[in-house]
């Protein structure tokens, strides 16, 4: 869900701020002075740095869901609700670069008061109300913006907050397993006692080549003595 959510921001910078893809790039890596030392050209980050529910739309009302034939129903609460906030942050070389490619950001993100779920990407379609978007608030996660610089280990810059509040249905599962990201590991040696090929939780281990290549010396050399004696 928080994927899509990443991608529906992507998408409403590129089209409300007409920024070129080809141009500028649109991350979501915490910022951090690492991160900040491989960049290579124009950059708008978007930080998701807290998530919490928004207690002043919480409701106990229960909700009830009748079949279509109206003889039986079901009871539920209504979705909870949780507020992810962003930071966002542009990134060039020259400060006025970095000023007018933030005001593009605010200017693209403060024309829209509400996500329509329609328009959203991937599971964001799903949703039960509108994505409200609050864009230069501030947020109870931090007292000090300079507090959350610091953690980054980074030089402070200047940004603004985004806050976007998706619904989650407490009692919906989930109907797909989760799938994260897939590593293959390969390594040389004179002597390695294993190659290894990890694909999430799954290791396939392969013997090493000089077994095999001394097993199929060995069964050589038995088959040339056997010849050798029958003649």
């Amino acid at each position: 869900m928080i994927q899509d959510l990443d991608e529906t921001l992507k998408k409403l910078l590129i089209e409300k701020g007409k920024l070129n893809a080809g141009e500028i790039d649109i991350t979501f890596d915490q910022p951090n002075g690492e991160w900040a030392a491989g960049l290579s050209r124009p950059t708008l980050n978007c930080w998701l740095f807290d998530v919490r529910e928004n207690r002043e739309l919480r409701s106990m009302e229960w909700e009830v869901t009748r079949t279509n034939d109206n003889r039986s129903g079901k009871l539920r609460l209504p979705p909870l609700r949780f507020d992810l906030t962003y930071l966002v942050t542009a990134w060039t070389r020259k400060v006025e670069d970095e000023h007018q490619l933030l005001w593009r950001a605010l200017g693209a993100l403060s024309q829209t008061r509400a996500l329509d779920p329609d328009t959203c990407e991937g599971a964001l379609r799903d949703q039960a109300y509108d994505i409200p978007v609050q864009v230069g608030q501030t947020s109870e996660a931090i007292q000090s913006m300079s507090d959350l610089w610091s953690v980054l280990d980074n030089e402070m810059r200047a940004g603004f907050l985004v806050k976007l509040t998706l619904a989650l249905e407490a009692d919906r599962g989930f109907d797909a397993p989760l799938v994260l990201e897939s590593r293959v590991s390969v390594g040389q040696a004179e002597d390695p006692p294993k190659q290894e090929i990890t694909v999430l939780d799954t290791v396939l281990e392969i013997p090493k080549r000089a077994d095999g290549a001394a097993a199929d010396a060995k069964r050589g050399k038995a088959k040339r003595g056997s010849k050798e004696g029958d003649g």
